[in-house]
């Protein structure tokens, strides 16, 4: 029978989602430790809205509505939202008299692109999403920072709950050097390059280098400039000096002093809260969406890059102005955790056995709920989490039943229990049983 499933959609198994719901939980009291507020939108925006930037481009990826009942001909004016932060841009004009700038924000929400359905390529997928926005011209380098600092604490955290050991390191650019370097050396061909520039870890250099000879004609001096431009990458801030050598453009010496900025406040959280992620600054940086301006990174695993980015983001001027030209004097710096890579990397190194919440399973004995009930009830009053077996069978089968969902421990409150005031608590994994006073 095929699979009913529709293709291009995660779902997971319930063990699964056990360990999708802890690095969600991990996220959000990461997120919400240094002060960013939850904010939920609708799964829908107006097309106008979505497409407010880079309408063509952007057009591609849109899941648009289709009403198929009669009168529903206004749901075609709507899309499923493709990222969260046009939508957090349309919240902020809708909500700006209620909120208080600079606002710092949070949301984990599914988005919906229009990807072809393949291997690691999925059509609905989550991000986790923190941005600090604000108004008028003050450059709060302090957010571009703090956002690293918090998705790095966030990452090791959650790499330590799932029992990966690994560490981040953050790749680090701004946009105006990129733009800068892009236009000056290739002129009206300057995206082309970029995305040329975006595509060197795949394809090589031999076969970049190739490209630029002849898709852009360009020769062996301006090819040799480009390569060695994209191969800087250090973690030291004195090495960004580096950088001066191939442009003396004004807005390249701009994002040069603003990554100087942000690498130095970086250093000094990991100095003030003992941050343990890494980072270098990476001239093969693009991030591809137009309406990043300053600072744009992207995170990796160190000992497994490959997989590729796990969190991205960067600095944003003015995108409010796409969706209202009047109201264009919102500034925000943001990034996003994206889950999929994770639990890839956690479901391929470890077993996800446990299949519920539950902590412990009270099995059942003929003519027990009553007594069964009542130890369930001094569960509830201690916040513990448990399950009680529904009918009186073989403890061996109850047993396996535990064994299979990954339930720690069972209780047994038989009559022999109740008769000594106890009940006994068997580990599953070690076999022991310790006797625990019910009262």
């Amino acid at each position: 029978m095929a699979e009913l499933r529709p293709s291009g959609f995660p779902e997971y198994s319930p063990a699964e989602q056990l360990v999708f719901d802890q690095i969600v939980g991990i996220i959000q009291a990461q997120y919400q430790q240094f002060g960013y507020t939850h904010i939920h939108t609708p799964a829908v925006e107006k097309n106008d809205v979505l497409l407010a930037k880079n309408g063509e481009e952007t057009g591609k990826q849109i899941f648009g509505l289709y009403g198929m009942a009669q009168g529903a001909e206004d749901l075609k004016e709507y899309g499923l939202h493709f990222d969260l932060t046009v939508p957090f841009a349309r919240y902020t004009l809708d909500w700006e008299h209620q909120l208080t700038f600079p606002f710092k924000r949070y949301q984990i929400q599914p988005v919906w692109r229009g990807e072809r359905a393949q291997k690691g390529r999925f059509r609905e997928f989550f991000q986790c999403d923190i941005d600090a926005i604000w108004k008028g011209e003050k450059e709060y380098f302090y957010y571009d920072a703090e956002i690293i600092a918090v998705l790095g604490k966030t990452l090791t955290e959650v790499l330590a709950a799932v029992k990966i050991q690994d560490s981040v390191c953050f790749h680090i650019n701004n946009k105006k050097i990129i733009r800068a370097f892009l236009q000056e050396i290739a002129g009206d061909k300057a995206q082309d390059l970029g995305n040329l520039i975006d595509k060197y870890a795949k394809i090589g250099q031999e076969k970049f280098l190739a490209s630029l000879q002849e898709d852009f004609g360009f020769d062996t001096e301006k090819q040799q400039k480009i390569l060695k431009f994209i191969q800087l990458s250090s973690n030291k801030i004195e090495d960004l000096d580096q950088l001066l050598l191939f442009s003396q453009n004004e807005d390249f010496l701009a994002g040069i002093a603003e990554l100087r900025s942000v690498l130095n406040l970086i250093q000094d959280f990991q100095k003030s809260f003992g941050l343990v992620f890494h980072w270098v600054f990476d001239m093969q940086i693009i991030r591809g969406l137009d309406y990043y301006t300053g600072t744009i990174f992207e995170a990796v695993f160190e000992n497994e890059p490959q997989l590729g980015s796990i969190c991205g983001g960067g600095r944003y001027q003015n995108l409010t102005g796409y969706i209202d030209p009047k109201r264009n004097e919102y500034c925000g710096v943001g990034g996003s955790i994206g889950i999929s890579r994770i639990l890839s990397r956690v479901f391929s190194v470890q077993e996800t056995r446990k299949q519920t919440v539950a902590d412990y399973l009270i099995v059942q004995f003929e003519g027990g709920m009553s007594d069964s009930l009542a130890v369930g009830a001094r569960f509830l009053a201690e916040g513990k989490s448990f399950e009680v077996y529904p009918y009186a069978e073989k403890l061996g089968k109850q047993f396996a039943y535990a064994d299979k969902k990954g339930i720690p421990f069972v209780v047994i409150y038989g009559e022999g229990e109740r008769e000594k005031g106890i009940y006994k608590l068997k580990n599953m994994q070690s076999g022991e049983e310790q006797e625990v006073p019910l009262h």
